[in-house]
């Protein structure tokens, strides 16, 4: 974690005056529906936001294209709706996780499907629930080195791209990079927490995620994510993923980010192809969580049982925490295993799925840190819940790796991984949802990474000294946060020195 800064902190406090009797009592009770509907903006400007990359800009579909455009739902509800009776909350808990965990995934995969598959997941056409997408992922930077933008969605069904998964990831037969398209879909209680951030979408309010200004910025009970997660790997490269549910998309034409980055921007042209589902995601709040989250992750095995390739995606896990005490070597024989997890309690692997994808001439390894839970072509040097805990804004590196401290440390994750766990295991904490990550940090995004990214895409943008219309707010809030971390910064080099008659020198 970065240097404390005290100032920052203080700046970022505030104090609440009630002015209401009954106002003031409901809010002490804590952040329920009714306090977040009593505080919600209601005056909020919907439609404004892009749908995909470049959009008017270069971006649209060429003339001969003649299939379905995405379009952002993005009409989200200025007051919270009401709770379902969601599958999931059937299952009981006991120290912080379900008790049955297969169970609690298979209701959080249904819920997620339904009336969504008939549609293509064009959400707005669902006739069961109302479904949004984050706004800000059009114009979209997933990694530091990637070119300003290139990331954003594309337009057939506004995927992003993500991780890049160098030869030999999955398999032997794995030569070169495959790349990984996204795209998340959120229910209408998920949607209500990004409608208050951006109710002003030319001004947005990272703290407004929870109207309720002294409760912990969170999204409501209930909230839930799915997320589809498509790859460029083919049969040949992957032969589990025969029969996979495919897409149209609108990629990159060359898969190697290495040679994309080198420039120019003509590198990053791109061209409708297959891609092929690998991976799903799912992520709900539910309150009774050690950390008030659980995360899923199913992956795609086209040897197992099914007649459609959506029965054919194999639970891969479940976690609630991240054992923050269970250290490497506690699970780890070695850099490379094996692995033991029984340790890790607050997750569920499904131990079959494990031998059924990781072994050779497959390395499909979906397992992450010291064995805690990571998808297919999520990073093996994280978890889904040690990634999506440092989500806020300002953005920091999801990985000590990552980190300039890591950086410092010169860490290494696939050769010693068992090192610096005083550093790493930073990473493996429980954070309480809505609170930050790091001190670094102004607001929490409560585990919505695409949140964070959304916040920070918009700031690359709207902040930038030539850009165009009204400033917003965060800008200026954002430029004193970085001069308070300069200050704080440059105090560490003089704190302690005597000045002019020994006085201290004032940073």
């Amino acid at each position: 974690m970065s240097t404390p800064n005290w100032a920052a902190r203080l700046a970022a406090s505030f104090v609440v005056a009630c002015t209401g009797t009954s106002l003031c009592s409901s809010i002490a009770s804590a952040s329920s529906d009714a306090v977040r509907n009593q505080l919600a903006r209601t005056d909020c400007v919907r439609g404004k936001f892009k749908d995909y990359y470049l959009q008017d800009q270069g971006g649209n579909p060429p003339v001969s294209y003649k299939g379905r455009v995405f379009k952002l739902s993005q009409n989200y509800p200025n007051q919270l709706p009401p709770k379902e009776n969601y599958p999931w909350l059937k299952i009981p808990f006991k120290d912080g996780g379900p008790v049955d965990a297969r169970a609690y995934l298979q209701a959080m995969l249904d819920y997620g499907l339904e009336g969504n598959i008939e549609v293509d997941f064009y959400v707005e056409d669902n006739k069961t629930r109302r479904w949004y997408g984050a706004p800000w992922m059009d114009w979209n930077t997933e990694v530091a080195s990637d070119w300003p933008g290139t990331d954003g969605r594309e337009y057939i069904h506004g995927l992003t791209h993500e991780f890049d998964s160098a030869g030999n990831t999955f398999g032997e037969a794995q030569v070169g990079f495959v790349d990984t398209w996204a795209q998340a879909y959120m229910n209408d209680r998920y949607g209500f927490g990004l409608g208050q951030v951006y109710c002003d979408p030319d001004d947005p309010k990272p703290g407004a995620l929870n109207p309720d200004p002294t409760g912990l910025n969170t999204f409501p009970d209930g909230s839930f994510v799915i997320k589809l997660l498509f790859s460029t790997v083919s049969e040949a490269e992957l032969p589990t993923v025969k029969g996979a549910f495919e897409w149209d998309a609108n990629i990159y034409i060359n898969k190697d980010p290495q040679f994309r980055n080198a420039g120019p921007l003509s590198r990053f042209e791109r061209r409708t192809e297959k891609v092929r589902l690998i991976q799903i995601d799912l992520q709900v709040r539910d309150e009774r969580s050690t950390t008030g989250w659980l995360l899923g992750t199913y992956g795609y095995n086209g040897n197992a049982k099914g007649d459609t390739p959506w029965k054919r995606m194999v639970p891969l896990g479940l976690q609630w925490g991240n054992n923050p005490k269970v250290t490497f070597a506690e699970t780890c024989a070695g850099p490379n295993g094996p692995c033991d997890y029984d340790k890790l309690t607050e997750q569920w692997i499904n131990r079959q799925a494990v031998v059924d994808l990781a072994t050779p001439p497959l390395n499909f390894n979906h397992l992450g840190y010291g064995g805690r839970l990571a998808g297919p072509v999520d990073n093996p040097k994280s978890s889904c819940m040690g990634c999506h805990q440092t989500a806020g804004f300002p953005t920091v590196p999801i990985l000590a790796e990552f980190a300039p401290n890591g950086s410092i440390l010169k860490l290494d994750a696939q050769k010693h991984p068992e090192t610096a766990q005083s550093l790493r295991m930073m990473y493996f904490g429980n954070v309480p949802g809505g609170a930050v990550f790091s001190d670094t940090q102004l607001y929490s995004a409560d585990y919505s990474l695409q949140l964070a990214m959304g916040l920070q895409n918009f700031v690359s943008l709207r902040c930038a000294a030539n850009a165009s219309g009204p400033r917003p707010s965060l800008c200026d809030e954002l430029a004193n946060w970085v001069r308070l971390q300069q200050s704080a910064l440059s105090a560490l080099q003089t704190f302690g020195t005597p000045g002019p008659g020994g006085a201290p020198i004032k940073p």
